[in-house]
C-alpha cells in the first residue's frame, strides 16, 4: 500500500482529520542518524505492541490510522476552521493543496503569548489565595483568546481552559480514542519520553542483577500495557534466569491487565523463558514478596507522569510504594534489590516542594508542559499537524488540569522528598547507559540532551533546551 500524504486543501474547510488513512514510516520522524536508535530492543517492542489476539504482527515500523471525515455541509465542532483552508499553526498557510511555511510578523503573536502568560500567572495566584471563582473567570477569558492551532503555549492554555473542557474536549478525545492503539504506537516511537525512561531503567536492572540470582522479580508500580518489559524478558532468557512480574492493581485501569499479561506471556514463551505474571493490590505486596523462597533479585520499578501513560498518579501512592520497596529490600533474608524511578513531572520533589506557593508551582507546570508541546511540534512533520493535535489530546491533555495541579501541590507538601525518604544508596549510572540514552535522542538538529547528576551519579535527565522533561533515578542496597 502506497503511503498517502496528508495535505490541507482549500476545498476541505470542515474536515476534522484526527488521523488520516495513511501509513507512516518511522523514518518520517527521524534523521538518518536517528534511525540507528531503532535497534533490536525497539523492534521487540514493535512486535510486542502489535501482537494482538486474532491478528498477525504486521507493523514493521509503520502505523496505520483511521481517516475521519465530516460532511462539509455540517458545522464542524472542531475549534478552528475557515473557508480559506485550515492551518495548523499561525505560521502555516494552505496554498493550492500544499502547505507553505510563512515567517510570522511576530508582534501580534508575542503580544498574545505575553497576555496569556499574565492571565495564567493570575490564575495560579488566584487559586493559591482560594479565589476559585476568580480563577474560573480568568480561565474563561483565556479560552476566548486561544485555540488548538496556535503556538505550544496557546495550545497548552486552550487545554487548561474551561471552554475546552466543556465544549471541545469530549469531542476531540472521543475521535482520537477511536485510533488509540495506533496512536499509542506512534506516540511511543516518535517521542523519546517513555522509551528514554524504560531504556535507562531496564539497563540499570540488568546491570545490577547479581550473577547468582535465580529469579528476577520485577514489581511494577504501573505496568499499563507492559511495553517496558520485552527487552528485559529477552535478556533474562539469554542469562537463563526465571522472571516473575508483579503488577500493582489500581482502580480505573486504562489498560486491560489480562491483555498485557497475554502479550508478555507469549513474548516470554517465544524465547523459552520461565515467566510468571500476577496482579495484586499494593496492600498485599509485603505478603506476596515474603511468601517466596527462591533467591531473587528484586527490581521495584516506578514510572509516573510519563506522557504515554496518559494519567496523573497520586504522590501518596508513590511514597507508599517506595517505602514498601525499601522495607522489603532491606529486611528480606538472602534478597537484594534495586528501585528505579522515572518521573515525567520534570523537576524533582524537592524543587517542587520548595516553591514559594502554588502560584509559582503552577508556573513551573506551565513551563514544563510548554516544553513538552514544543518538543512534540519540533519532532512532528508539519503536514501532519492534525494528527499531532490528536496525540496531544490523548497523551498530554490529561495532565493539563489546574485542579489536578492543586491536588499534586497539596500532596507534595505532605509527602517527603525522595532524597529524604530514601534509605538506600544511589545506584551509579554507567557511561554505557548514558551513551545509549544519547543515541536514542541524537540528531544533527536535536534540542534534546541527556545529563547525569545526583550525589552518586544516580540520576539521569532527559532535557529539552535545558528544561528537564523526564528524570530517572535509581537506588540499591
Amino acid at each position: 500500500m502506497e503511503p498517502q500524504q496528508l495535505i490541507f486543501q482549500p476545498s476541505w474547510p470542515f474536515y476534522d482529520v484526527i488521523y488520516s488513512n495513511l501509513e507512516l514510516s518511522s523514518s518520517s520522524f527521524s534523521t538518518p542518524e536517528e534511525d540507528s536508535c531503532l535497534d533490536q530492543a525497539l523492534l521487540s517492542v514493535d512486535d510486542f505492541l502489535l501482537d494482538t489476539e486474532g491478528s498477525e504482527p504486521n507493523f514493521n515500523g509503520e502505523m496505520e490510522f483511521e481517516y475521519v471525515k465530516f460532511n462539509e455541509s455540517e458545522t464542524s465542532s472542531f475549534p478552528c476552521s475557515s473557508d480559506e483552508g485550515w492551518s495548523p499553526t499561525p505560521s502555516l498557510k494552505s496554498n493550492g493543496g500544499s502547505v507553505e511555511l510563512n515567517i510570522p510578523g511576530g508582534e501580534m503573536e508575542i503580544e498574545t503569548e505575553l497576555s496569556i502568560l499574565h492571565l495564567l500567572k493570575a490564575c495560579g495566584e488566584a487559586m493559591e489565595n482560594g479565589q476559585i471563582e476568580l480563577a474560573q473567570v480568568i480561565m474563561k477569558c483565556v479560552g476566548e483568546k486561544v485555540s488548538l492551532v496556535g503556538e505550544p503555549l496557546l495550545r497548552l492554555a486552550f487545554n487548561l481552559s474551561e471552554d475546552f473542557e466543556k465544549q471541545h474536549g469530549d469531542y476531540l478525545k472521543q475521535e482520537s480514542q477511536k485510533n488509540f492503539e495506533a496512536a499509542f504506537r506512534a506516540f511511543y516511537q516518535i517521542f523519546p519520553y517513555g522509551r528514554y525512561a524504560h531504556l535507562g531503567s531496564n539497563s540499570l536492572i540488568l546491570e545490577a542483577m547479581p550473577a547468582d540470582a535465580e529469579t528476577l522479580h520485577i514489581v511494577d508500580f504501573d505496568m499499563g500495557e507492559g511495553v517496558q518489559w520485552p527487552q528485559v524478558l529477552e535478556a533474562a532468557a539469554r542469562l537463563k534466569k526465571s522472571v516473575k512480574l508483579t503488577a500493582i492493581k489500581w482502580k480505573n485501569e486504562r489498560w486491560s491487565f489480562e491483555e498485557a499479561k497475554r502479550r508478555l506471556m507469549e513474548h516470554g514463551r517465544s524465547y523459552g523463558l520461565n515467566l510468571k505474571v500476577v496482579e495484586i493490590p499494593l496492600e498485599d505486596l509485603v505478603t506476596e514478596i515474603k511468601s517466596t523462597t527462591k533467591r531473587e533479585w528484586l527490581a521495584f520499578n516506578c514510572m509516573v507522569g510519563l506522557p504515554h501513560m496518559g494519567r496523573v498518579t497520586s504522590r501518596k501512592s508513590v511514597q507508599e510504594f517506595i517505602n514498601i520497596a525499601q522495607q522489603l529490600i532491606n529486611n528480606s533474608v538472602n534478597r537484594r534489590g534495586i528501585i528505579t524511578f522515572g518521573d515525567g513531572d520534570g523537576d524533582d520533589w524537592e524543587t517542587l516542594r520548595n516553591c514559594s506557593g502554588f502560584g509559582s508551582f503552577f508556573q513551573g507546570k506551565i513551563r514544563h508542559y510548554q516544553a513538552i508541546l514544543e518538543s512534540m511540534e519540533y519532532s512532528f512533520p508539519l503536514h501532519l499537524a492534525e494528527a499531532r493535535i490528536g496525540l496531544e489530546s490523548l497523551f498530554v491533555a490529561p495532565f493539563l488540569s489546574s485542579q489536578e495541579w492543586l491536588q499534586s501541590w497539596m500532596e507534595m507538601k505532605e509527602c517527603a522528598s525522595l532524597k529524604t525518604q530514601m534509605r538506600l544508596e544511589g545506584c551509579t549510572l554507567t557511561r554505557e547507559t548514558l551513551e545509549e540514552a544519547r543515541e536514542m535522542v541524537k540528531g544533527a538538529q536535536s534540542f534534546y540532551d541527556v545529563r547525569i547528576g545526583g550525589e552518586l551519579n544516580n540520576e539521569m535527565t532527559l532535557q529539552w533546551r535545558g528544561h528537564v522533561l523526564v528524570k530517572l533515578s535509581a537506588w540499591t542496597n
